[in-house]
């Protein structure tokens, strides 16, 4: 099904093919109008499209989730042109190249035709290379389900993030692979910041095993009860509780920033 259609509730979203990614009763594709007005430009790195936006010596690379932003990327630039005006050059990443989970029958078969070590990581490796290149001696990432555990990964592999921000995570991909999240996660080595939503998984809030490993390294977990898996990117902002959570969990990203990029 269409999973892309515009629906007023934030429940009983994406429970066909989304189970191993997303849970049950999450936001499908971003609800809003892509009306925002893009503050920086796109460009490329071979051919990995990107979206550059801000100055300085922190940069901060964003990876979407699994819905991408070629095709729906208002919401996605509006984030980083907000992170830009906190001081952060951004690069927000397309890792998909164009393609989406939208539409997808088996969502997690998708997922699984683009293994960490055969394009994630090349694609995360290249977009920090890009970062340094523009003079960025500081790197964090934010990633939303999906880049969440892309930039994990990413962090277990050696990328010399400084930092990292997910709301709602879906580090549980790992197992998607065949190997372990806990272990991924007990080898990521700078601060994270999980938000996770009322529908995640326990084990990332406060007291999870997941949460307790960051936590021993500068990392934290707040949670979000209210919110449904998806809202800081792709939630109806509409509705009242939705923007109250949209506008706090950005106020604790750049907040966790300021503390460690």
């Amino acid at each position: 099904r269409n999973m892309s259609s515009r629906s007023r509730s934030p429940h009983g979203h994406a429970k066909a093919g989304m189970a191993d990614c997303c849970p049950p009763g999450s936001w499908p594709a971003c609800v809003l109008p892509d009306d925002h007005e893009a503050q920086g430009t796109e460009e490329k790195i071979n051919d990995l499209a990107i979206y550059c936006v801000g100055s300085g010596v922190k940069g901060i690379l964003v990876l979407p989730d699994v819905f991408g932003w070629s095709a729906k990327s208002g919401r996605l630039k509006g984030i980083a042109d907000t992170l830009a005006q906190h001081g952060y050059r951004v690069l927000l990443s397309d890792p998909f190249y164009g393609d989406t989970a939208a539409g997808k029958p088996d969502v997690v078969g998708w997922i699984k035709s683009m293994p960490y070590e055969e394009k994630v990581g090349k694609d995360i490796e290249a977009c920090v290379r890009h970062l340094q290149e523009q003079g960025c001696s500081s790197i964090g990432a934010v990633g939303f389900c999906w880049g969440v555990w892309a930039f994990c990964k990413a962090g277990s592999e050696g990328v010399p993030f400084k930092c990292g921000v997910g709301p709602h995570p879906s580090t549980r991909l790992e197992g998607a692979f065949g190997r372990n999240e806990q272990e991924m996660i007990d080898k990521v080595n700078f601060p994270v910041l999980l938000m996770p939503a009322g529908n995640d998984p326990a084990n990332l809030k406060e007291g999870g095993s997941v949460a307790e490993s960051l936590a021993k390294r500068g990392g934290k977990s707040i949670a979000f009860p209210d919110m449904a898996h998806g809202w800081c990117c792709r939630g109806d902002l509409e509705d009242a509780k939705v923007k109250r959570d949209t506008e706090l969990a950005m106020k604790h990203m750049v907040d966790f920033f300021k503390s460690n990029l």
